[in-house]
């Protein structure tokens, strides 16, 4: 994790505090170096934040809400834990609790927080649902599935490691019944941004994947 891009940020929201910032630091470092994460690690945030540069020089007004979008990139996984079920509400409170102990509006705030929750993944993919920014929070999240063949053949092992605790005939049922979820979608990236470059790839990578699933050894 890039300590200078995070204290960058943390002045950009007007975060003063030097050591508070460091300390923060430290606490999220640490968080996605958990022994127990596999995927949800510091290259999953690394490749959301790559992804929010990108987006960022393809529209023009985005920066606009750039500090917003990429502090809640950088909790949005912060506790994770694979047999959790309100991670995402952990981790936006974890965001609130330092955004508000040093002094950012409430406005910034709430939309962190809006933005994390948001990668719950419970709403459909519908362009016409949420706000163009919570499109592009949960796009991001979600552009792994349109990522090369090989990252998303590593990322789903990455996953199956984080679930090591089910039992692989277990395992396989559901982690088809996932990736089957998203293929059932009318759209998987609810941005037309993110449509045009992962849309496509995603589905193939699902469809093999699925493919493979359905179709593996018990």
């Amino acid at each position: 994790m890039d300590a200078q891009r995070w204290e960058r940020l943390c002045k950009h929201l007007g975060i003063s505090s030097q050591s508070a910032l460091e300390k923060e630091f430290k606490h999220i470092s640490a968080a996605y170096g958990e022994p127990h994460r596999a995927y949800h690690t510091v290259q999953h945030i690394n490749e959301c934040l790559e992804l929010l540069d990108w987006a960022s020089a393809q529209v023009p007004d985005f920066v606009s809400h750039y500090p917003a979008l990429e502090i809640a990139l950088w909790y949005h996984d912060m506790v994770y834990l694979p047999q959790g079920s309100n991670n995402e509400r952990r981790s936006a409170d974890r965001a609130v609790a330092f955004l508000q102990a040093n002094g950012v509006t409430q406005t910034q705030v709430r939309l962190v927080e809006s933005l994390i929750m948001a990668t719950c993944h419970l709403i459909e993919s519908k362009p016409d649902e949420g706000t163009e920014l919570t499109h592009w929070m949960v796009d991001i999240d979600l552009a792994i599935l349109g990522a090369s063949p090989q990252r998303f053949i590593q990322y789903d092992k990455q996953i199956r490691q984080e679930y090591d605790w089910v039992a692989p005939t277990e395992y396989r049922t559901r982690r088809q019944k996932a990736l089957a979820q998203f293929l059932r979608r009318p759209v998987i990236y609810q941005s037309a941004l993110f449509r045009d470059r992962f849309e496509a790839k995603a589905r193939e990578n699902l469809e093999a994947m699925v493919s493979a699933y359905k179709f593996s050894s018990p």
